[in-house]
């Protein structure tokens, strides 16, 4: 790539470690050029140069990620948007709950390199164990083959978020939503279009029982009037096309990494030891087979 402020935030928003304290914006691109001697430039005079241009495209970054609900990889100090920072660091003015939250949310890098390691068959198990981080009682996996373009599904009911009341609930059972999801393993290949459309063909279908087999879903009863959320995960990336067609068709997508820093608000495989919490992969293997 050339040389130049966009080279700088990229590399910026790769190696910046997200508990990372809050430094001058112009101070990190010195360093990034002094860590290249190759490029043969002089660090004082390039940082002055291209940190308002750098400054700009952060701000880029910052408002699209927040925009698709992704997991930032900085974050502007509270102070000083020209104080760059990690994405978890814990301010003095952050209350208890944003603490506890950037905590948990360090460690989504670590669930991520442990989404990319799974086969396809076990991450269409994850993908039907966030429904249950969801609420859904009784998550569904589909067939692994076979599977006629749905991977799992889910009832939900506002009574399951909110509760059913001590005796003879009857309105908060009746409101209810499905959940109808597919999972994509990719590593190298983005999500395009082609699988968006896949899903809301078969969550179509779904609804109208219009399968190849007679007895496929037989859980999945969608009534004419029930409304219907379509899912969309993913272990790697979604291509910027199948972003707006998920956005203009409501299809509710997630990345890897936006699944990993799902997984790491929920405290999944997190485990508290003398120096705070750390990833347990263990433990993760073992929730991810329970069940």
């Amino acid at each position: 790539m050339r040389l130049g402020p966009q080279l700088i935030v990229d590399i910026l928003l790769q190696d910046l470690p997200l508990d990372a304290p809050p430094r001058p914006l112009d101070e990190l691109v010195q360093d990034i050029i002094r860590e290249h001697p190759e490029w043969n430039l002089d660090p004082t005079a390039k940082a002055m140069a291209w940190a308002p241009s750098a400054q700009k495209l952060l701000r880029a970054y910052w408002e699209q990620t927040l925009q698709q609900g992704r997991q930032p990889r900085f974050a502007f100090n509270s102070s000083s948007s020209y104080m760059i920072q990690g994405a978890c660091f814990i301010e003095p003015r952050d209350t208890a709950e944003v603490q506890e939250q950037k905590r948990k949310r360090r460690h989504w890098q670590n669930h991520y390199a442990v989404l990319r390691e799974l086969d396809p068959r076990q991450f269409e198990v994850l993908c039907s164990k966030v429904l249950s981080l969801l609420g859904v009682p009784s998550p569904q996996l589909t067939p692994y083959q076979g599977d006629e373009g749905i991977d799992f599904y889910g009832r939900l009911s506002v009574g399951d978020l909110v509760g059913h009341g001590a005796i003879f609930p009857i309105f908060e059972t009746r409101l209810v939503v499905w959940l109808v999801g597919q999972a994509k393993h990719y590593l190298h290949t983005k999500i395009a279009t082609p699988d968006i459309r896949e899903l809301v063909g078969a969550a179509t279908l779904g609804r109208a029982r219009a399968f190849s087999k007679n007895d496929a879903y037989p859980d999945l009863r969608i009534r004419a009037c029930d409304p219907v959320i379509m899912l969309f995960f993913s272990t790697g990336e979604i291509s910027p096309y199948g972003w707006a067609l998920c956005n203009r068709a409501g299809v509710v997508a997630m990345d890897g990494e936006m699944l990993a820093t799902f997984l790491a608000d929920k405290g999944i495989a997190l485990r508290t030891n003398g120096a705070g919490q750390e990833f347990d992969p263990d433990s993760f293997a073992e929730w991810l087979a329970t069940g």
